[in-house]
């Protein structure tokens, strides 16, 4: 039951207490006029009630009202303070919780931030170290390949300064055999070897002079011959060629430094 309801309960309780005590009162006044007039006729007698125990009366029922009211009262004050502090009780206990919650919720937040950045900078610096190493190997590689190419063109100057050394040697040799008479000794042997090979053709007249272009290898073999200026016909210019080919191969140069790939040979015959 509720506070209000006891408190009218209480009220009604106390208000029909007073009623039966007024009521008691009151018959017992007229008690021995209701006897006398059971038994034998009496005379009608009035009596009253005295108003000053009226008075008292009402003002202990007022007074017991007021006292029921104040207890009351100091109780529902007490009940509600109880309740209050109860219910500052429960806020403040759950404004901790929320503050504990938010507390910890903060706390994995920044222990989470930690993590990442603690991540990000051993990510930074596996990523630093990996392009240190590669702008080391990149380095390493480049200095490798700037001395291997320096190597090489010392290798290629040395073999440009070799190659000159020889040419001049095998010029200044040569000039020296040509100075000695071995050039016009290796062009009359392949003019000898030439004529020795030519068959003469009816058309052939005395006087004859021909420049012949003669390519040849190393070896000796004639690749290639053609008729450059000959005072002769086309038969006389084709048995030519043909005694160069068959003259193949061309006798060697007494001198290794005579040697030509590409010689100009004049054909004379005695005829």
């Amino acid at each position: 039951m509720s506070r209000e309801g006891k408190h009218k309960g209480a009220v009604v309780y106390s208000v029909a207490l007073h009623v039966a005590l007024v009521a008691a009162l009151t018959l017992s006044v007229h008690l021995p006029s209701l006897q006398r007039e059971a038994g034998v006729q009496a005379p009608i007698q009035a009596s009253f009630v005295d108003q000053s125990v009226l008075e008292k009366r009402d003002q202990a029922v007022r007074e017991e009202q007021q006292r029921q009211q104040r207890e009351e009262k100091q109780q529902r004050e007490a009940e509600q303070k109880v309740q209050r502090e109860r219910d500052e009780t429960v806020k403040r206990e759950q404004e901790l919780k929320l503050k504990q919650a938010q507390e910890l919720k903060d706390k994995q937040v920044r222990e989470l931030k930690a993590r990442e950045d603690a991540a990000k900078r051993e990510q930074e610096q596996k990523t630093k170290q990996a392009q240190e190493q590669k702008d080391k190997q990149a380095r390493d590689q480049k200095a490798r390949e700037d001395a291997a190419k320096q190597a090489v063109a010392r290798k290629q100057q040395q073999q440009a300064e070799d190659d000159l050394q020889r040419q001049l040697a095998a010029e200044a040799d040569r000039q020296q055999a040509e100075r000695s008479g071995l050039m016009d000794q290796y062009v009359r042997m392949i003019q000898d070897k030439i004529e020795r090979n030519w068959t003469r053709p009816l058309s052939a007249a005395s006087g004859l002079d021909c420049v012949v272009s003669v390519a040849q290898a190393i070896t000796g073999d004639v690749l290639d011959v053609h008729v450059a200026s000959c005072n002769g016909d086309d038969a006389v210019r084709r048995s030519i060629e043909a005694a160069v080919r068959l003259a193949s191969p061309l006798p060697k140069p007494p001198n290794p430094n005579l040697f030509e790939r590409n010689l100009n040979v004049r054909f004379r015959p005695e005829i």
